[in-house]
């Protein structure tokens, strides 16, 4: 009877853990003298070219489950209203297109340009520049669900300039450096 109980359970398990996905380092204890003498093990494979879009097993390099679309640039500005000294910009999008979830951090800012009148500016919450120089901030940005669930972030940028001539148009640049990690916990 125990090994009756033992098979109907274990098939239960491995069709909940092929129905949910797989438990990574769950273990079963096969213990002779409860009578068990066997055990079941799922075995997962890829077979041809990993798809980072459908859920399945782990690959070896889990950085293989990054799939995220970028904008290729962003903007802000000051406006009138300000008196050209409050940064405002329009909603960026970012869209993990992977099947699992996704950690997004703002890993620094790269070749910065004609920033020196800008007093401050964020990303979200995160501090990027200070009395026109970037701040080396490291931060996570934003955790997203895997394309099946809540896929997309939103970044803005925020801030405060003191324009040497507000009626002249200035170009401030940088590059903002983002960093992608899984979130297969």
């Amino acid at each position: 009877m125990k090994k009756i109980v033992a098979a109907l359970l274990s098939t239960a398990t491995i069709a909940g853990i092929m129905a949910t996905g797989t438990i990574v380092g769950a273990e079963q204890v096969v213990d002779g003298r409860k009578g068990e003498t066997s055990g079941d093990v799922l075995v997962q494979g890829i077979i041809g070219e990993f798809d980072n879009t459908t859920p399945g097993p782990n690959p070896d390099e889990l950085d293989q489950w990054i799939n995220v679309t970028i904008p290729t640039n962003a903007l802000f500005y000051t406006t009138t209203a300000s008196n050209h000294t409050t940064i405002s910009s329009p909603e960026h999008t970012i869209t993990n297109n992977s099947a699992v979830g996704v950690i997004t951090s703002v890993s620094g800012v790269d070749t910065p340009t004609n920033m020196a009148e800008v007093d401050s500016l964020k990303v979200n919450t995160i501090d990027l520049f200070e009395d026109g120089k970037p701040t080396e901030t490291v931060a996570e940005l934003f955790r997203l669900q895997g394309n099946q669930g809540a896929n997309e972030g939103k970044f803005t940028f925020t801030g405060k300039v003191t324009p040497v001539n507000a009626s002249a148009e200035l170009n401030p640049t940088f590059k903002l450096v983002l960093s992608f990690s899984p979130n297969v916990a």
